[in-house]
């Protein structure tokens, strides 16, 4: 047996995924889900050429790139409420029903737990996602958007959707209640997502007002544009953002750089590179983490 039938027979995940799907809830959940997504990327492009004028030309660009911010925006909500949300139970549940001393007694190692846990969660989660990306071609029928900007910025959707699933699936794991489990995941992805945003800026006024206000050395101006480039690294909406940002004003997909003050020139990543580095080492490490609960519960 390959490696690959291995990971595609894996019992948790081929049971899981056979209840999820079998029913009449998931298809018209995805239904409904495209459905919305139409309606509301047709209300977008109405908008967008009657504030125009016209269906085509600069309009037609500009409406194109509406539509593809307007389903990235969708898809970045996706990933941050219901990656999570979707493994937040996945061990918790399985304590709560009482169901989980009898998984440990059968023939599942702890990785293969993890891992099913993990790949049914994401696999509808992922459906979700990229049934949705056929309505990305409006875009480049319309102009406006380049293909390594969809790319891009589907590969930053997809590491943080694996992340914050793996962020749900571990507290799941040191948790007994579904609902402990269920809070506890959000209010940590939100902190990454929402929190740690309103900090800086918050934060990021009063520094600037200090070290800059009176005239900065460029010792300290790149202190704080680096620290800056830094806490954007670890952010998922800042990094969609300023991604965009580096790609529409500089061109730039990995790095470029800038003249700063005096003789100093300043040297900036493409977030998207970074964050990808970051969020992988961060969901190996929880999904190290995990395996190991489990095998420390399961040994005592």
């Amino acid at each position: 047996m390959t490696s690959l039938q291995t990971i595609l027979q894996n019992p948790v995940a081929v049971k899981e995924l056979r209840g999820r799907m079998r029913g009449r809830r998931a298809f018209v959940v995805l239904t409904i889900y495209l459905i919305m997504m139409s309606l509301l990327v047709t209300l977008v492009y109405l908008a967008q050429v009657a504030n125009a004028g016209a269906a085509y030309s600069s309009s037609g660009r500009d409406a194109g790139r509406a539509i593809f911010f307007t389903i990235l925006a969708v898809q970045a909500f996706l990933v941050t409420f219901m990656a999570p949300a979707f493994t937040a139970a996945a061990i918790s549940g399985e304590k709560e029903r009482q169901t989980y001393d009898l998984l440990r007694t059968t023939l599942l190692s702890a990785h293969q737990l993890v891992f099913g846990k993990m790949l049914s969660a994401l696999s509808y989660l992922f459906l979700l996602i990229l049934s949705a990306v056929p309505l990305q071609s409006l875009a480049f029928i319309l102009g406006g958007v380049s293909l390594v900007e969809l790319l891009l910025t589907q590969l930053v959707i997809a590491v943080a959707g694996i992340t914050f699933a793996m962020v749900g699936l571990f507290i799941s794991s040191l948790m007994r209640s579904v609902l402990a489990s269920t809070v506890t995941t959000l209010a940590t992805v939100l902190f990454m997502t929402i929190g740690a945003p309103i900090m800086l800026s918050i934060t990021v006024p009063i520094f600037s007002f200090i070290f800059l206000g009176t005239g900065p050395s460029p010792e300290v101006e790149a202190l704080l544009l680096y620290g800056l480039q830094l806490l954007g690294w670890t952010n998922f909406p800042a990094t969609l953002v300023v991604t965009e940002v580096f790609l529409l004003m500089e061109d730039a997909i990995f790095y470029f750089n800038t003249p700063g003050t005096g003789r100093y020139t300043y040297h900036f990543i493409s977030p998207w590179l970074p964050f990808s580095l970051l969020y992988g080492l961060l969901t190996l490490l929880l999904y190290a983490l995990t395996v190991w609960r489990i095998r420390r519960v399961a040994d005592r």
